[in-house]
């Protein structure tokens, strides 16, 4: 090799070397931003509340200021970078005019679910090329193989970004990016091998759970959580592709293929999950404190899943189909509300931060939650549920205040240096 060729490949390195630090301080950056909402949380010191909120503000602004360099350098590790931005809430003291002036959290979020597509399209054109190479009886080259450690990386990525679009298409009503909408949770095949795995491997697998009596313990309630938030995701699939139906004012068959989607998600839950969600629930007390975390934010998703179906059939005067799960309602609140209960009195304990050795800090379950916009649309939607039944005379003046005193102590537990 001339000196010239090692010239050229050295400029390369170095130019692939400065690109990689790049992508690495825009991630670091933003999980700074993320994370920083919880500062106020940990380091419990009045006295350092505005200093707090400064640096909130400023690991916001300096994450932002890297968004539109991330949405130009295709990576897994922008795609990450630009998903948690996008679930970072705007600081409090950030004017509307500022916020206006940049990109946005939504934008970065699709630009994620983009990003991630393009990577996959590249994959499986490298993948062919190892195919096509190893067909012609030549020997596929190194740049184009593919192990199955990267290949099973890229499925748990993917799987990851499938549900990030899917909360999209349900919170923020929007068509979903990755996988279609209408007939989605049915017809496509990550759709079917999701539906395949509930009620096919793990609902096998979990039967003698189910049938005896069976103490659970750390690793079977993480299985089951697991389970259930698969079980959740396809069941928030099912309820968007019918909010989507209604959107976009499709033929009643493919409004009612995609009603029935929702009854048929309604089934496997009861069937294979619902059993044991309630036997953690009765181990709950003797169970780690990750795991009920875990149990809690499950729960809630769920929940808050049914009841954005009920307010969006409402809204849409679809009673008639409303009529066939009349139970379904005043149980989605119930749980709905007995989880926030549990969110709020149960606690987490934390260490603190550095240079205090040994102190160790308990925080409720919701002050903690990862997602808050999860928790102010279950607030929202019960706040309003609870006033319903205040008005049709279903609950008394001091029942109705209690309930909305608890809703007000959840609200008030989430990151206030933020707003959702």
């Amino acid at each position: 090799m001339d000196k010239q060729s090692l010239g050229s490949e050295s400029v390369v390195s170095a130019e692939r070397e400065e690109w990689n630090r790049q992508i690495d301080l825009s991630l670091r950056h933003s999980i700074q931003a993320f994370a920083a909402r919880w500062l106020p949380v940990v380091v419990k010191d009045s006295s350092m509340s505005v200093h707090h909120e400064e640096f909130i503000r400023s690991s916001w602004r300096t994450s932002r200021r890297d968004m539109l360099k991330v949405t130009n350098r295709v990576s897994y590790r922008s795609v990450f970078t630009l998903y948690i931005f996008g679930q970072t809430p705007v600081p409090l003291g950030v004017s509307e005019e500022e916020e206006m002036d940049g990109i946005s959290s939504l934008v970065c979020s699709q630009t994620a679910l983009l990003q991630l597509q393009q990577l996959r399209g590249k994959m499986c054109q490298l993948n062919s090329l190892r195919v096509s190479s190893s067909g012609a009886g030549k020997p596929p080259r190194t740049s184009v193989n593919l192990d199955q450690k990267f290949l099973n990386l890229d499925t748990r990525a993917y799987w990851a970004a499938v549900v990030w679009d899917t909360s999209n298409a349900l919170i923020l009503n929007i068509r979903s990016s990755l996988t279609s909408g209408l007939k989605g949770a049915c017809l496509e095949p990550v759709w079917r091998v999701v539906r395949a795995f509930l009620v096919g491997s793990f609902h096998a697998k979990s039967e003698d759970w189910r049938k005896r009596s069976v103490e659970i313990s750390d690793h079977m309630a993480s299985q089951i959580v697991a389970a259930a938030a698969i079980c959740t995701t396809y069941t928030w699939r099912t309820i968007a592709s019918v909010k989507e139906a209604l959107r976009e004012g499709v033929e009643e068959d493919d409004l009612l293929f995609s009603w029935n989607a929702v009854l048929d998600a309604f089934d496997i839950f009861k069937a294979t999950v619902q059993p044991l969600l309630s036997s953690c629930e009765r181990r709950l007390h003797f169970l780690g404190q990750a795991e009920r975390l875990s149990w809690y934010q499950v729960v809630l998703h769920y929940h808050l899943g049914i009841l954005i179906l009920f307010d969006t059939m409402e809204a849409a005067s679809r009673s008639d189909l409303l009529s066939q799960i009349p139970h379904k309602r005043p149980e989605a609140e119930q749980e709905s509300f007995n989880v926030l209960k549990f969110g709020l009195e149960s606690k987490y304990v934390i260490f603190g931060p550095l240079g205090s050795v040994g102190q160790r800090i308990s925080v409720s379950f919701v002050a903690i939650d990862p997602n808050p916009k999860y928790i102010a649309a279950s607030v929202q939607l019960m706040t309003k549920a609870f006033s319903r039944r205040y008005q049709e005379g279903s609950v008394t003046d001091e029942v109705h205040s209690s309930l909305l005193s608890t809703l007000r102590e959840v609200s008030d537990q989430l990151a206030r240096a933020s707003r959702f």
